[in-house]
């Protein structure tokens, strides 16, 4: 029964990295080749509808590994971002310009081919080369998810190790 419990958080713990991995937001440097807007269409499975919506997609190079990378810019409620025309209009600027000009791509999500997903734009400025971003955002809530958990696991010690003990006390045959 034990081992099964540790698979189970295990499976758990598993999930919510994977999920926290997806929605935190990350940064990376790259240059700005170009800027596009897609028609998307997609088929409601329940309904049989269909749907269509626009989607605008940033094209870049990495600086550090001059990987290609590509990027979905849509408007996200969770994030508070609606300005996603305003990063369209700074990326395809930056895109255009002679000079390779550095930018600090803010982003959350994975590219996962398979499905046609992409990571999605939170925002977009302008950075000298040699900038260092560093992640406070993310750190401050990576340090308060440990405190939680370790919180967590204290309070379900006691109580497991409570439920324990009163079974242990109990005479034999009830």
């Amino acid at each position: 029964m034990r081992k099964l419990g540790i698979a189970l958080a295990v499976l758990v713990a598993l999930l919510f990295a994977g999920t926290l991995y997806y929605f935190m937001p990350r940064a990376t440097k790259v240059l700005i080749t170009g800027t596009e807007v897609k028609r998307m269409d997609t088929k409601d499975p329940a309904t049989g509808d269909h749907r269509s919506r626009d989607v605008r997609f940033i094209y870049a190079k990495d600086q550090d590994t001059q990987k290609a990378r590509v990027f979905r810019n849509e408007d996200n409620g969770w994030y508070l971002k609606w300005d996603a025309g305003d990063i369209a209009a700074e990326a395809s600027k930056l895109a255009k310009n002679e000079v390779d000009e550095t930018a600090l791509l803010t982003y959350y999500g994975v590219r996962i081919a398979i499905f046609d997903s992409y990571p999605n734009v939170l925002s977009l400025k302008e950075v000298e080369p040699d900038y260092v971003y560093i992640p406070w955002f993310n750190m401050v809530v990576l340090v308060l998810l440990l405190i939680v958990f370790i919180w967590a696991g204290v309070k379900l010690r006691r109580l497991f190790s409570g439920a324990k003990a009163k079974l242990s006390k109990r005479p034999e045959g009830s």
